[in-house]
């Protein structure tokens, strides 16, 4: 054998570098039977097969999705960098802090000073944004996933650390990006949260503000791009609420045409909210839709198996549908009361007018502070028009010293006693909030001990011109009510009989 391979050199060549240089695909097995072949880290193996890195490394619909998640992270964290201040202990010290109800007894959570703060954030838009390149860059997308994660876990911190920053594109945002790191068969599972998101989207629209129309009728120039006629209008939100409730059903069947049908009216719809509320949800949704419908030519359930990977996915979804339902386990309006709102989506549901009015006294000095925001005039929640409106009035034994409009925090010893802040970053839509009023109050006892501090809060919705009153306590310390998220409220008054119909719903 080693005399025909010397009397050939060809041969000779070519066993020498199979022996000494065998290929990636056909690993040799060193001769020495005590040495082990290399294997991939544990710790980097566990986490491919955690996040399923191949799924999305095999497929470029799985690579937009992902892209598209750690480009709105970036968004995110680039619009948190201007709230530093209410994120960090300043927020806390100025009293501007307004925490989530499950927060708001963990002040030591916040930790950080605004400078800090805003390094951080920004530190985390640029990993958003590093994770986004190496998805693109790298073969292996096990780095843009655990960036992802990490990401979401920062954001969903800060998130709950200020109400002021809910909104529903970000509810939807971190409910996408969990089931796309937990999912197998990450593609069919998306959809399904697509479909769930549409169908609780739907579900919240259930109320006069949607099926009659009322909030968009509410409005001077009704929809934009549509005849200015009441009757346009509500039948506009009647066709939105049946496409998001009956639209993803059309996933489960067998007739394609039908499923390329709402992918067509979905992207439309999306584009068309953009011309109401600018890019926030139309930039996360559009980009997700598409990827999601790309070569959508089976039905969404044809081939499944399941799988106990399945599970994570599965509990997610159905934790988000049973809390887009909670609310209707509790009594009265929730466009009034919020009890059990943020638990699922959360879309405008109506137009409101505030009048909130508080009687802060400490020996002989009284502040009377009222805070008016009045009806949208724009189909967007953050209208110039509907901006807070506060006032006050201080009297000093018993005499008006001073009636001006109040655009700096009240104090008194070194001790903010009102920061107008607390409320002028408050939106139309958690602006009727009592959760946030009850707060307020409960956080200027403890930190300023008045001896008496009363509350009053009225609403109105959608143009109507009778008010309700949510709040009426004439002495907060006297009462000393505690505010759960699972139950209603007592100190919370609920439209009864006599009430303005308007307000007797459902």
């Amino acid at each position: 054998m080693i005399s025909q391979a010397s009397s050939n050199p060809h041969i000779l060549f070519y066993d020498v570098t199979v022996a000494q240089f065998p290929s990636p695909s056909h690993p040799v097995t060193p001769a020495n039977s005590g040495t082990v072949a290399p294997r991939p880290a544990p710790v980097r193996h566990w986490l491919e097969n955690l996040f399923r890195c191949r799924e999305v490394d095999r497929d470029p619909r799985l690579k937009i999705i992902c892209a598209t998640l750690l480009f709105y992270f970036f968004l995110t964290f680039f619009d948190w960098w201007h709230s530093s201040e209410s994120l960090s202990t300043q927020g806390n010290q100025t009293f501007n802090y307004a925490p989530a109800a499950i927060f708001q007894n963990l002040r030591w959570l916040i930790f950080m000073d605004v400078g800090q703060t805003k390094i951080y954030l920004y530190a985390l838009g640029m990993l958003a944004l590093l994770g986004l390149f190496s998805l693109f860059y790298l073969r292996s997308s096990l780095l843009a996933m655990g960036l992802l994660a990490f990401l979401w876990a920062n954001k969903l911190f800060f998130y709950l650390c200020d109400i002021r920053l809910f909104h529903n594109f970000h509810h939807f945002h971190l409910f996408f990006t969990l089931v796309f790191l937990l999912s197998r068969d990450k593609l069919r599972f998306f959809r399904a949260a697509l479909a769930v998101g549409y169908v609780m989207s739907a579900v919240v629209k259930i109320s006069p503000s949607w099926l009659q129309g009322e909030y968009f009728n509410s409005l001077p120039d009704k929809l934009p791009l549509l005849p200015k006629i009441s009757w346009v209008v509500t039948a506009t939100s009647i066709g939105v609420f049946v496409m998001e409730f009956f639209g993803p059903w059309a996933w489960f069947t067998t007739i394609t045409w039908l499923r390329r049908l709402t992918f067509g009216l979905f992207i439309l719809f999306h584009l068309y909210s953009g011309v109401l509320i600018a890019f926030w949800y139309t930039a996360l949704m559009v980009p997700l839709v598409v990827a999601a419908f790309l070569r959508f030519n089976r039905p969404l359930q044809a081939g499944w198996r399941f799988h106990p990977r399945h599970l994570a996915p599965l509990g997610i979804i159905a934790f988000v549908i049973l809390s887009g339902l909670y609310h209707y386990c509790l009594p009265g309006d929730v466009r009034l009361t919020y009890e059990g709102r943020y638990f699922g989506f959360f879309m405008f549901d109506a137009n409101r007018q505030i009048t909130f009015e508080t009687e802060i006294q400490k020996g002989d000095k009284t502040w009377d502070v009222q805070v008016f925001r009045p009806f949208l005039t724009g189909a967007a929640e953050n209208d110039e028009d509907g901006a807070a409106q506060i006032t006050g009035a201080y009297f000093e034994d018993g005499y008006l010293r001073t009636k001006s409009a109040v655009v700096r925090p009240i104090e008194d010893g070194g001790q903010v006693v009102f920061n107008p802040e607390f409320f002028a970053k408050l939106d139309n839509l958690k602006s009727g909030d009592p959760y946030l009023y009850y707060f307020f109050a409960r956080e200027l006892m403890r930190r300023y001990h008045p001896d008496r501090v009363s509350l009053r809060l009225e609403v109105q919705l959608n143009g109507h011109i009778e008010s309700v009153r949510l709040l009426d306590i004439p002495d907060f310390g006297k009462l000393n009510p505690t505010y759960s998220s699972f139950k209603h409220n007592d100190w919370i008054t609920l439209p009864d009989a006599t009430s303005p119909a308007a307000y007797r719903w459902p």
